[in-house]
């Protein structure tokens, strides 16, 4: 019974039927949440404050930034209630905000500042000059990426401002197309999405290589591209700033898949994904928008009704495994390489005693059914020199019992030893 439990309650963290979505809805000022495991939308979960734009959040906490009300406003996400609203500086017209473990850092895109907020005291704790109207950003190796739109100007001096977030200091400036409004850290590097001027300069996105801090791809997407999702098909899907679209390339080939050309319809403004969903933000002006929640094969599964003019939608974050699971990874050392992987990984674990009968190594998909097992005798004992325990690996080729290939996904491989489930971990098969 332990190890069914185990299983499944991992399950819940990753699948859609245990996944929460806050939408902000900048024309009704209300942030909206949608439990996608029952179906419920409550479009007023908590009233925002002036013009709100843009939410990030934890496991307890939503912070949605009031561009209007120059705050970031704390909601605790299991009652509803504001907590506090973080003041960021007169005029400041606070954009996006992004979370790194006990710090948020927020763009203030009238004044070209980025603020490091502190999460435990929510207090403002410092703040940085960068570029001219500072928009989305991105972290990546304990760097800061900013687009600075300097819509100001006209987009006349675009670029990203790279900040090394141990000294808060800005270490590079890169330039880069028209309109860097949204950035995001996709397979070791940052991807910007640089909307165009909504008119004459259209769309593209920009690939920046972190360690040379330059750019070494642009896709000419064209339209107006707007934020990122990337989904377990190693697909990278862009929004439409007019919502009549979305976008797609391979994250690591840059291959285009759908552009302004051939785009894939009905779109979004906004995308955001989870590991087997993709969720579209859309809707007319002066409308109640809707989400569309979408599989990895593009299939429409339902539709929900938020509010007025959204503008922003995220996923609460998976919650971090009980203790004692932990323990028990730290403990056998269950680990997996490499990860993400196509097509073979090697799945390695240590055990006090010798392999016996009693002791499994599983498969399973995300829906919890069992996958493949790998017979202890597939798993390959090596001694650990000085230490009392053995060192086992097995390979797991991407098939199932009947040696059949797997489609890409997320799966969880686990120990069980006297039917007992002691350890349990996730892996990425990318195709």
């Amino acid at each position: 019974m332990r190890k069914i439990l185990v299983i499944l309650v991992l399950i819940t963290a990753l699948n859609l039927w245990g996944t929460v979505g806050f939408v902000v809805n900048s024309g009704s000022e209300t942030l909206s949440k949608i439990d996608f495991e029952t179906g419920e939308v409550e479009e007023v979960f908590c009233t925002l404050g002036s013009t709100p734009n843009r939410v990030g959040l934890t496991n307890e906490f939503a912070y949605v930034v009031n561009s209007g009300d120059n705050n970031v406003q704390k909601i605790d996400l299991n009652t509803g209630n504001t907590i506090t609203d973080i003041y960021i500086e007169n005029s400041s017209n606070p954009y996006d905000i992004i979370i790194n473990e006990d710090h948020a850092y927020v763009t203030g895109g009238l004044i070209n500042k980025v603020y490091k907020l502190n999460l435990n005291t929510d207090i403002v704790e410092n703040s940085i000059l960068v570029g001219g109207n500072p928009a989305g950003m991105a972290i990546l190796n304990g760097k800061l990426y900013v687009g600075n739109t300097d819509y100001g100007t006209g987009y006349s001096n675009c670029s990203v401002s790279v900040i090394d977030l141990l000294t808060f200091s800005v270490e590079a400036t890169i330039s880069i197309e028209v309109n860097p409004q949204f950035l995001k850290a996709i397979n070791g590097n940052i991807h910007v999405s640089c909307g165009g001027d909504w008119n004459t300069i259209f769309g593209k996105i920009c690939i920046i290589d972190p360690i040379s801090n330059t750019v070494t791809n642009t896709l000419d997407i064209g339209g107006v591209t707007s934020n990122f999702a990337l989904m377990p098909s190693n697909t990278v899907y862009v929004a439409d700033g007019f919502g009549s679209s979305l976008y797609a390339y391979d994250a690591d080939t840059f291959e285009i898949i759908y552009d302004s050309l051939n785009p894939f319809t009905p779109g979004g403004t906004m995308v955001t994904s989870n590991n087997e969903n993709l969720f579209v933000l859309g809707g007319e002006w002066g409308q109640n928008f809707t989400v569309k929640v979408l599989d990895v094969n593009e299939n429409l599964i339902n539709e929900y009704t938020v509010g007025l003019y959204a503008t922003d939608i995220k996923i609460v974050p998976e919650a971090v495994s009980v203790h004692d699971e932990q323990i028990s990874i730290l403990q056998y050392n269950l680990t997996n390489f490499p990860n993400p992987f196509n097509p073979t990984t090697m799945i390695s674990f240590n055990l006090t005693t010798k392999i016996t009968e009693n002791t499994e190594l599983n498969i399973y998909n995300i829906k919890g059914q069992k996958v493949k097992n790998l017979h202890p005798s597939s798993c390959h004992p090596e001694f650990i020199e000085g230490r009392e325990g053995t060192k086992f690996s097995a390979i797991w080729n991407g098939t199932d019992e009947n040696n059949q290939p797997v489609c890409s996904g997320v799966y969880f491989y686990n120990i069980i030893v006297n039917e007992n489930s002691v350890a349990s971990k996730k892996c990425m098969l990318l195709k």
